[in-house]
């Protein structure tokens, strides 16, 4: 090993010793340093290796943490296939001047410890923080449980993916990457972005910082996903159909049009239930049906209406339906894969500026968006007159 004393605290002087060795032949070799007290650390052990010429860098640091202070034999033992070794080479290695705490992970928190990132607005994210008592960096990953901390699946799932995927840091915090402190990591699975998320199940999450000297600190916690997947729904043909193309002042408006969810995972929505009459100067906030972020609702617009979609309605009834309890709340779905036909009505209360105009559909996917196959689909001229 040279040289034969390091000071590892990241100064850039003699933070680490390289040691060079050379085998004749195929041997696993055993690299361990033994303190004054008889403590032994191994550096590598019953390593496989091929015939050739050897060097690594050591820096003190072996399983995450920096030796002690102090004066250490330090031994190489190359054994081949037979079980024979030889003569182990020995010498001295000086430690002197090292860093004096490694950093420590204090509190690592997952919240909720399952959640359903399908974009229904309930539970679609969770909240990883992570406390860091001195500035090292970070990584924060994902693994599935089923892989036991192996990158290799395990042979009764050999399709499972154990690739460790990380996490980012939160965009926008005060806390920078590297500094001591809380770091938060807000995990959607990628469904915003419209990626599917990994498939359901529970994950273990991995927390490991490491300072410039080397030494580590790990945490882990779990999370669960459930219900995940990224919603599709759409407008079936992009028609609608409408009860009149000329209508009188005092009159109701009729639509008809069916929503498909094409998706593998149930979509939210919310009232009023079909066939519900607005009158052309409300909007679904004045009889009380609020946006609700992540629900999905038929609307109605107009060409001279002053709000996106005025009139809205749920993507089906009672009989297309089913209904969730989440924390004592009761929510609705339309499940993957059927179809439901909403009808609804407007009663014209006015002659508006324009006449004739376009009324058409669209699909909203409330605070989340509507696509372009969902936005103004179908739209028809229709006469409005007074009287």
């Amino acid at each position: 090993m040279s040289p034969a004393t390091i000071s590892p605290n990241a100064d850039g002087v003699a933070d680490v010793t390289q040691i060079h060795y050379e085998l004749s032949r195929n041997a696993d070799v055993t690299i361990r340093l033994q303190g004054a007290d008889g403590q032994i650390y191994h550096f590598r052990r019953d390593q496989p290796r091929s015939a050739g010429k050897y060097d690594v860098l050591f820096g003190g640091v072996i399983d995450g943490q920096l030796l002690p202070d102090g004066v250490y034999t330090w031994t190489i033992e190359a054994t081949n296939r037979a079980g024979l070794s030889r003569a182990p080479a020995q010498g001295q290695l000086t430690i002197a001047g090292g860093a004096s705490t490694a950093p420590r992970i204090t509190r690592l928190t997952v919240l909720p410890k399952v959640f359903t990132p399908n974009r229904d607005g309930i539970s679609d994210r969770a909240t990883i923080n992570v406390y860091v008592d001195k500035a090292a960096t970070l990584f924060v990953t994902l693994q599935n449980i089923l892989c036991r901390g192996s990158t290799t699946p395990p042979p009764d799932n050999p399709t499972l993916n154990c690739t460790p995927f990380p996490l980012a840091e939160k965009e926008g915090s005060l806390r920078k990457a590297g500094e001591e402190g809380l770091h938060e990591f807000d995990y959607d699975a990628g469904v915003d972005l419209g990626a599917e998320p990994p498939p359901d199940g529970t994950y273990v999450v991995t927390a490991r910082v490491e300072d410039v000297v080397g030494q580590t600190s790990v945490a882990t916690d779990t999370l669960t996903i459930l219900n995940g997947g990224v919603p599709r729904a759409e407008i079936v043909d992009g028609a609608v159909e409408f009860s009149k193309s000329s209508i009188l002042v005092g009159d109701t408006l009729y639509f008809t049009l069916t929503v498909e969810n094409y998706g593998a995972v149930p979509i939210r929505t919310s009232g009023p239930e079909p066939g519900y009459r607005y009158e052309l100067d409300q909007n679904y906030n004045v009889p009380g049906f609020a946006e609700e972020s992540g629900a999905w609702r038929v609307g109605i617009d107009f060409d001279t209406s002053q709000r996106n979609y005025p009139f809205r309605w749920a993507v089906g009834g009672p009989d297309d339906l089913i209904t969730t309890k989440i924390d004592g709340e009761t929510y609705t779905y339309l499940p993957p894969g059927r179809r439901a036909t909403i009808t609804g009505a407007i009663r014209i209360t006015h002659k508006p500026p324009r006449s004739p105009l376009y009324f058409w559909a669209g699909l909203i996917h409330e605070d989340v968006e509507i696509s372009s196959i969902n936005n103004r689909v179908d739209p028809h001229f229709i006469t409005i007159d007074s009287p």
